[in-house]
Protein backbone atom coordinates (compact mmCIF):
# COMPACT_ATOMS: atom_id res chain seq x y z
CA UNK A 1 0.00 0.00 0.00
CA UNK A 2 1.27 3.24 -0.93
CA UNK A 3 0.74 6.63 0.39
CA UNK A 4 0.83 9.84 -1.73
CA UNK A 5 1.94 12.98 0.23
CA UNK A 6 -1.01 15.71 0.43
CA UNK A 7 -0.27 18.65 -1.49
CA UNK A 8 -1.39 22.04 0.04
CA UNK A 9 -3.35 23.78 -2.31
CA UNK A 10 -2.56 27.99 -2.78
CA UNK A 11 -5.34 30.12 -1.36
CA UNK A 12 -7.10 31.51 -3.95
CA UNK A 13 -5.14 35.33 -4.00
CA UNK A 14 -8.02 38.22 -3.49
CA UNK A 15 -6.35 40.88 -5.28
CA UNK A 16 -7.09 39.63 -8.68
CA UNK A 17 -10.77 39.62 -7.67
CA UNK A 18 -10.49 43.30 -6.23
CA UNK A 19 -8.91 44.35 -9.76
CA UNK A 20 -11.46 43.26 -11.71
CA UNK A 21 -14.59 44.53 -9.34
CA UNK A 22 -12.90 48.18 -9.25
CA UNK A 23 -12.22 47.91 -13.26
CA UNK A 24 -15.95 46.93 -13.72
CA UNK A 25 -16.54 49.69 -11.12
CA UNK A 26 -14.42 52.30 -13.02
CA UNK A 27 -16.40 51.07 -16.23
CA UNK A 28 -20.11 51.68 -15.03
CA UNK A 29 -19.32 54.75 -13.72
CA UNK A 30 -17.68 56.03 -16.72
CA UNK A 31 -20.32 54.40 -19.67
CA UNK A 32 -23.51 55.50 -17.43
CA UNK A 33 -24.52 59.07 -17.68
CA UNK A 34 -25.42 61.19 -14.64
CA UNK A 35 -28.02 63.31 -16.37
CA UNK A 36 -31.62 64.37 -14.63
CA UNK A 37 -34.16 63.99 -16.90
CA UNK A 38 -37.38 65.79 -16.65
CA UNK A 39 -40.75 64.38 -18.12
CA UNK A 40 -43.49 66.31 -19.88
CA UNK A 41 -47.19 64.92 -19.14
CA UNK A 42 -48.85 63.74 -22.38
CA UNK A 43 -52.26 62.71 -22.67
CA UNK A 44 -53.96 60.25 -25.06
CA UNK A 45 -57.09 61.07 -27.05
CA UNK A 46 -60.06 60.97 -25.23
CA UNK A 47 -63.44 60.63 -26.93
CA UNK A 48 -64.37 62.41 -30.21
CA UNK A 49 -67.05 64.77 -30.41
CA UNK A 50 -65.17 66.58 -33.28
CA UNK A 51 -62.83 69.65 -32.08
CA UNK A 52 -65.56 72.86 -30.98
CA UNK A 53 -63.03 75.50 -31.69
CA UNK A 54 -60.25 76.11 -34.48
CA UNK A 55 -56.91 75.06 -33.33
CA UNK A 56 -53.83 77.56 -33.99
CA UNK A 57 -51.26 75.61 -36.22
CA UNK A 58 -47.74 76.07 -35.33
CA UNK A 59 -45.32 74.53 -37.64
CA UNK A 60 -41.90 73.69 -36.93
CA UNK A 61 -39.55 73.34 -39.96
CA UNK A 62 -36.06 73.92 -37.81
CA UNK A 63 -34.48 74.89 -35.18
CA UNK A 64 -34.95 78.50 -35.87
CA UNK A 65 -37.49 78.41 -38.37
CA UNK A 66 -41.53 78.29 -36.89
CA UNK A 67 -44.66 79.66 -37.56
CA UNK A 68 -47.56 80.24 -35.94
CA UNK A 69 -51.30 80.15 -38.45
CA UNK A 70 -48.77 81.10 -41.73
CA UNK A 71 -46.80 83.78 -40.07
CA UNK A 72 -42.76 83.25 -39.17
CA UNK A 73 -41.97 83.67 -35.18
CA UNK A 74 -38.84 83.47 -33.00
CA UNK A 75 -38.65 80.99 -30.23
CA UNK A 76 -38.58 83.37 -27.70
CA UNK A 77 -42.33 84.96 -28.60
CA UNK A 78 -43.69 81.72 -28.40
CA UNK A 79 -44.72 82.40 -24.11
CA UNK A 80 -46.21 85.74 -25.22
CA UNK A 81 -48.13 84.51 -28.13
CA UNK A 82 -49.63 81.17 -26.85
CA UNK A 83 -50.80 83.83 -23.52
CA UNK A 84 -52.59 85.61 -26.06
CA UNK A 85 -54.37 82.40 -27.88
CA UNK A 86 -55.84 81.95 -24.62
CA UNK A 87 -59.22 82.15 -26.55
CA UNK A 88 -58.29 79.31 -29.33
CA UNK A 89 -56.68 77.14 -25.92
CA UNK A 90 -55.89 74.30 -28.50
CA UNK A 91 -52.93 74.40 -30.49
CA UNK A 92 -51.41 71.78 -33.31
CA UNK A 93 -48.02 71.15 -33.24
CA UNK A 94 -46.14 70.35 -36.77
CA UNK A 95 -43.02 69.35 -36.90
CA UNK A 96 -41.52 69.15 -39.74
CA UNK A 97 -38.43 66.43 -41.27
CA UNK A 98 -35.67 69.13 -40.40
CA UNK A 99 -37.24 69.74 -36.85
CA UNK A 100 -35.36 67.82 -33.72
CA UNK A 101 -37.13 66.04 -30.88
CA UNK A 102 -35.68 69.03 -28.63
CA UNK A 103 -37.50 71.64 -30.64
CA UNK A 104 -40.89 70.10 -30.41
CA UNK A 105 -40.14 69.37 -27.05
CA UNK A 106 -39.55 73.15 -26.21
CA UNK A 107 -42.38 74.14 -27.78
CA UNK A 108 -44.50 72.09 -25.79
CA UNK A 109 -43.15 72.66 -22.71
CA UNK A 110 -43.80 76.25 -23.49
CA UNK A 111 -47.12 75.76 -24.60
CA UNK A 112 -47.78 73.69 -21.29
CA UNK A 113 -46.49 77.07 -19.12
CA UNK A 114 -48.59 79.32 -20.65
CA UNK A 115 -52.02 77.24 -20.02
CA UNK A 116 -53.07 76.50 -23.10
CA UNK A 117 -56.02 73.76 -22.59
CA UNK A 118 -54.72 71.11 -25.49
CA UNK A 119 -51.58 70.41 -26.98
CA UNK A 120 -51.82 68.44 -30.67
CA UNK A 121 -48.50 67.43 -32.04
CA UNK A 122 -48.07 65.54 -35.69
CA UNK A 123 -45.41 65.08 -37.84
CA UNK A 124 -43.34 63.73 -40.53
Amino acid sequence: MQFKARTRRKPVGLTSLIDVIFLLLLFFMLASSFTRYQSLDLSSGGEGGGASERPAYLRIHASEKLDLNGRPILKADMPDLFSALKENSIVAIWSGPDANVQDVVDVMSAARRSGLKSVLVTGQ
